[in-house]
């Protein structure tokens, strides 16, 4: 019985974007990877880490006739608002389980599929192809008439289109080597993600203490339901910026945790504040848990639950 491979390929980060003959640059989507198996009467998604993620998406999972059978493709699932992939929002459909609820989400939040790969064609494992003969593959059977997909375009400029994607509020561009195979559930420099500095507001709900000292600031920012842990943060802080807002932290110690749920930090001692406080951070992208990844500090205001929520711009 052939079995397939859903090991995805990954880039390397890559300091700033270039200019090279023989590369190529992509649009890098702020989504759910996703790689998707076609058979007869079956459609399969599965995520990055290998898990089935069929039910999840029925609109999706409903295309059964759109490609051959024995079609395995790679991509980003985003969910849009105005026109910009909201990651909280695919998170929220990522982790519905009830029947009911995911098809609420469904019409709610629909994905949309942006694909950038074709790693089976017609049974056949085209993984060891360069990917200029996959890419060129993939667009001669791309179906035009269904708005849950869409072919991630290839840009010669990496320079201009990460300046573009930049004003447009987008995360990044990935570059390829046209010649690259594709190397599965491995890291390869054949493909490089560039991405912008992302910027957010975030509540402190609490910190974390350090030889008596506080050593991290707990973030957080507000839901429809309530503040949500976003991570910590001590970076961007000098020891006389700590000794300025211990005295805040001490004054606004709080006996109870101000987030939505129930927080442990094993190997640090924690202390709660009331949420009065907020912090803008500049970070590189948010985890599959929607927690800030390499998180800095900038500097301090007062807080709101407008502007320190999901639904804040560049969120």
């Amino acid at each position: 019985m052939f079995t397939y491979d859903f090991s995805p390929m990954e880039p390397v980060s890559w300091p700033a974007p270039f200019v090279e003959p023989g590369w190529v640059f992509q649009v890098k989507w702020d989504g759910v990877r996703m790689l998707t198996l076609w058979e007869k009467d079956l459609v399969r998604l599965v995520n990055r880490k290998g898990a089935d993620r069929t039910n999840q998406y029925p609109e999706i999972a409903g295309l059964r006739d759109v490609f051959p059978a024995g079609t395995v493709i790679d991509g980003e699932f985003v969910v849009l608002a105005q026109g910009k992939p909201k990651f909280d929002l695919i998170l929220k459909r990522d982790q519905r389980r009830q029947i009911a609820a995911i098809h609420s989400g469904a019409q709610q939040w629909p994905v949309l599929y942006t694909v950038f790969d074709l790693l089976y064609w017609r049974g056949q494992d085209i993984r060891s192809w360069p990917l200029s003969r996959r890419q060129s593959t993939l667009a001669s059977l791309w179906p035009n008439n269904y708005p849950q997909l869409y072919l991630v375009e290839s840009f010669a400029a990496g320079e201009e289109l990460f300046a573009a994607v930049g004003s447009a509020g987008l995360e990044g561009i990935v570059a390829k080597r046209l010649q690259s195979r594709y190397v599965p559930g491995k890291q390869s420099s054949d493909w490089r993600k560039i991405k912008h500095w992302r910027y957010v507001n975030c509540v402190v709900g609490g910190y974390t203490l350090r030889a008596g000292m506080p050593s991290a600031l707990l973030l957080g920012l507000y839901s429809d339901e309530g503040l949500v842990y976003v991570g910590r943060a001590g970076s961007g802080l000098s020891n006389s910026d700590w000794q300025a807002i211990n005295g805040y932290l001490q004054a606004a110690t709080s006996a109870v945790s101000p987030f939505l749920k129930q927080l442990s930090i094993a190997d640090r001692v924690v202390r709660w504040v009331i949420p009065l406080l907020a912090v803008r951070i500049k970070f590189m992208e948010w985890s599959s848990d929607l927690k800030l990844r390499a998180p800095v500090i900038l500097g301090f205001q007062s807080a709101t639950r407008d502007s320190c929520s999901f639904n804040q711009q560049g969120v």
